[in-house]
């Protein structure tokens, strides 16, 4: 099963694969090659393109003064301006307190007794870090795609009780805690960050339980 993990390396918000450079020459050839390609002939459908507004990205956009501020949401989403983005990926925190690049959880406390079958206390500023904010802001240019990921279950639902460096979602195969299990609960988490940013407008069409699947 995929671990829990909470990286925070900005790498992980880059929307484009870069191949390595290889330190050797590549071997010398004397094949040509012909490639043919049929403008008819459609493989893939590619929704769109867009960004990654979490480590605190939104933050630094939401505090610039308002002539740069503008100029920057026009370099990302203007048709005519800049990149045109059409999708936003949102950072569905697991931090309990958002401090450096970390996100906020909307769960940052316990439920009590620490039971996976006590109701979580849900908090909401209605801010999350100012990603409402460039959520908002896209809807203005059009955008109406975004895409919400989990970095991370918080760490008291996780076996090693920290929502960093690994651990796996308390319940999922070889992961059993005291705490019983918590596969249901945390759905329940994602799903509240859903109906949140719904109630400030914003339609969160795509849900992410859990970033980076592949780096385990």
């Amino acid at each position: 099963m995929t671990k829990m993990r909470h990286l925070l390396a900005p790498a992980s918000c880059l929307l484009a694969f870069i191949a390595p450079v290889s330190s050797q020459a590549p071997p010398e050839t004397t094949t040509d090659a012909t490639i043919v390609v049929d403008r008819n002939q459609k493989f893939q459908t590619i929704d769109g393109f867009g960004f990654c507004e979490a480590f605190q990205r939104a933050h630094t956009i939401k505090n610039l003064p308002d002539a740069p501020q503008k100029e920057v949401l026009d370099l990302l989403f203007s048709q005519d301006k800049g990149a045109g983005f059409s999708i936003v990926r949102v950072g569905l925190g697991s931090s309990p307190n958002s401090t450096l690049d970390h996100m906020n959880s909307i769960a940052p406390n316990p439920p009590a007794g620490l039971s996976a079958s006590s109701p979580l206390a849900y908090v909401w500023d209605r801010n999350d870090s100012n990603q409402v904010w460039i959520a908002q802001r896209a809807m203005d240019y059009g955008v109406d795609m975004f895409y919400a990921d989990a970095w991370s279950a918080p760490g008291y639902m996780k076996t090693n009780g920290r929502d960093d460096q690994g651990g796996y979602l308390c319940g999922v195969t070889g992961a059993v805690c005291a705490t019983g299990s918590w596969i249901k609960t945390y759905a329940d988490y994602l799903v509240q960050y859903v109906k949140f940013y719904l109630s400030e407008g914003i339609p969160i069409r795509y849900l992410g339980f859990v970033n980076e699947p592949n780096l385990v």
